[in-house]
This record gives C-alpha cells, structure tokens and sequence, in this order.
C-alpha cells in the first residue's frame, strides 16, 4: 500500500494515514478524544504548551504533569503522547530502529526559538539516530498564503515569508520542512489538509478570530511490539 490520506465517515469522521508501514494517523472532526479510547489509546500524556522549544523525555505517564512545554519524547511504551494545536503544526518524528517517538507543537515562537533543530538534536543524542533514518509526519496546520504576519517578522524568518498584495505571510510548514532536510531528516509527509479553508474539519483560530476549539495530535508505541502508532483528533473548548 502506498503512501496517502483517506478520508472516511462514520460514528466519528477521521482522517486515516496509510503507508507501507505500521503507522497510523486519524483525525476526528470536532468529536473529541471518545473514539481513542475504543482503540485502547491510553493513557494520554501532555503538557501545559507556551510556545517554547522545550522537550520532555517522557519515561512514566504521571511524569510530565503539570510541566510547561512543547515537545515530547519517548522509547516507553503504556502510554501516547500529545500537543494541542489550532492552527499550528503538529510534527511527529519517528525512530522505527530504537523504536523511540516524539511530538512537537511547531508555531512562530517555536520555530522562531529552534524547537525543530532542537527535536532532532534530541534524537541524535538520547537515541544515538541518524538523521536519514529518521521519519518527519506534518499534520494539519494552516497554509502560508493564510498566515498573515507583521513586518517585524522579517528579523525572523527572511526565507520563508509570501508577500502578495502588500501583506506579509508565513510558511511555518515550508521553514519547519527546510529545517529538517538542512539536519538530514529526507522522509517527510507533508500536511494532509490545510486548517484554515477546511472549516468542517479543522478549528482554525485566524479564520475564526478566537479559539474555539483544538486538534489534539497523538503518538505511542505499542506495547510488545516495534511498532508505533499516531492518532489526530479534535476537541471543542
């Protein structure tokens, strides 16, 4: 089976990741988390995101609770992690030799502040990982032809900014892209669907004006086995 999005409709609409591999990625429509626990995925772990660079390794569920963050990282099974986005990309990186994984909330700041150098740094020191042996999963975020920005953000993001009738807008996708083949990442799956102009499907916090929702992106190992598992879902606020 190649690689592609399928997008399917039942009790609870998601969007399914298929590939050669054993990784999966689903992403409920504005139905919450319900549908993760009829496929055993629990429990889920998280932290309170701030837009920084800072990872966690993960090695106990109770560990991370009640810390500041925005990425990450395990070679533990029992448990699934998760970052919340509304707008903002979250990007999975997958070491299927170790077998080890990790999630990031990639926004401005977090770009800006290194988060995605900072994700692979990781990779190649605690799990002594290749870059090229590595997989990058976008999922959805917001295009860059949506993602108006001010003039300031010249300072920061010189390659990665789309000018188109006097307005400024940023590629958090195409800069966080850029960043991982420059660190050697080559196996990366681009964002299946765009937040901004799906709104039956995504919460979108620049369409909508406020957040009136958030997507939760999920990935774990599964017990007894190499193999790892992702799920994207959505819950309203």
């Amino acid at each position: 089976m190649g690689e592609g999005w399928v997008l399917k409709h039942g009790k609870v609409p998601y969007l399914e990741y298929r590939n050669s591999g054993p990784f999966r990625i689903f992403c409920s429509t504005k139905y919450g988390l319900d549908f993760t626990r009829e496929l055993g995925v629990n429990p889920i772990v998280h932290l309170k995101q701030v837009h920084s660079n800072r990872i966690i390794h993960v090695i106990h569920p109770d560990y991370v609770e009640e810390k500041n963050g925005d990425g990450l990282v395990t070679s533990n099974t029992g448990f699934y992690l998760a970052v919340k986005v509304a707008d903002c990309y979250p990007l999975i990186i997958l070491d299927h030799d170790t077998p080890a994984c990790g999630i990031f909330h990639v926004g401005w700041r977090g770009l800006k502040d290194g988060i995605v150098e900072k994700a692979v740094r990781y990779f190649e020191k605690h799990f002594y990982a290749d870059p090229k042996r590595l997989k990058a999963i976008f999922g959805p975020g917001i295009k860059g032809e949506y993602y108006e920005v001010g003039e300031e953000f010249r300072e920061y993001f010189t390659d990665s900014l789309i000018e188109k009738n006097g307005k400024l807008y940023l590629d958090i996708y195409g800069k966080a892209k850029t960043i991982l083949l420059q660190k050697g990442i080559t196996n990366i799956t681009e964002p299946p669907y765009d937040t901004y102009s799906n709104e039956d499907l995504f919460f979108s916090k620049r369409r909508d004006g406020e957040v009136k929702g958030l997507m939760w992106a999920i990935v774990g190992i599964k017990k007894n086995a190499k193999t790892l598992s992702m799920l994207e879902s959505e819950t309203p606020l």
